[in-house]
């Protein structure tokens, strides 16, 4: 399984990261953070399958652009997954006519620029010979997790979430996982606002970690909020995890 975080800043050097798009096997994305920035555009043009883990924006700012960038007057068109909650947001916030054409209402009218199925929690979506499985976290608004499965690998990726419980139960389930991405947003200092905004702190990060019985796998810290990114760095460093990674912008693993 081939694994590319999308780059999200322009400096040449920069490290942090914005806004999240994460590619598996070059043609299915979770979630649009920066999808449509990739380029070359014949990148875009490969990706037929978009998970939108939940609607906040840095998870699905230029999933417009996207379906602009890629769209043909052809049957042939991306599919966009998503709750019900996250659709609906795509609908009223989104394509509305205002802050972008309904591409929505276009797609019935016309050749359509997206098809749109609606994700819910542990109903997997079989495509080709990956499973994708959506696990609702705990966020606050209705977000998803994500368990991807071949034949002998499994990755998991869990962003925008506060403690939470039937992830891990999952993952501890599955033979095989190969690897783990897991947010990390605010320092411990700031524990207050990551309960708040629903998100992990180091402290919290390592508590998750604890629920799960796999050892010794590469675990992938992602969502750094880039204002505290290296406290959170140097905090997590601090908790000597075995296999930990910091995972910078353009990463490229094969699991």
């Amino acid at each position: 399984m081939k694994v590319r975080i999308i780059n999200s800043s322009l400096g040449p050097d920069e490290c942090i990261q914005f806004a999240q798009t994460i590619l598996i096997n070059d043609e299915i994305a979770i979630d649009a953070g920066t999808l449509g920035l990739i380029t070359p555009l014949r990148t875009q043009q490969d990706i037929e399958h978009v998970f939108l883990s939940h609607s906040h924006l840095d998870h699905v700012a230029t999933l417009p652009l996207f379906l602009d960038n890629v769209y043909k007057p052809s049957d042939d068109c991306p599919t966009v997954y998503g709750t019900s909650e996250t659709l609906a947001s795509l609908h009223t916030d989104f394509f509305n006519d205002r802050v972008w054409p309904d591409l929505f209402r276009l797609s019935e009218e016309e050749t359509p620029f997206l098809r749109q199925q609606k994700l819910s929690s542990q109903e997997p979506i079989k495509i080709e010979n990956l499973s994708i499985t959506p696990v609702l976290l705990n966020h606050v608004v209705p977000t998803m997790g994500f368990i991807i499965q071949e034949a002998t690998t499994t990755l998991a990726i869990i962003s925008d979430t506060l403690p939470t419980v039937q992830v891990w139960k999952l993952l501890n389930e599955v033979q095989n996982l190969s690897a783990l991405f897991l947010e990390c947003s605010f320092p411990n200092r700031m524990q207050w606002l990551a309960d708040k905004a629903g998100h992990l702190t180091p402290q919290r990060f390592q508590s998750e970690l604890a629920k799960l019985n796999h050892f010794n796998i590469p675990v992938y810290a992602i969502h750094v909020k880039a204002t505290y990114h290296e406290e959170v760095i140097r905090e997590l460093q601090e908790l000597k995890i075995r296999e930990l990674h910091i995972s910078p912008p353009n990463l490229e693993i094969t699991i």
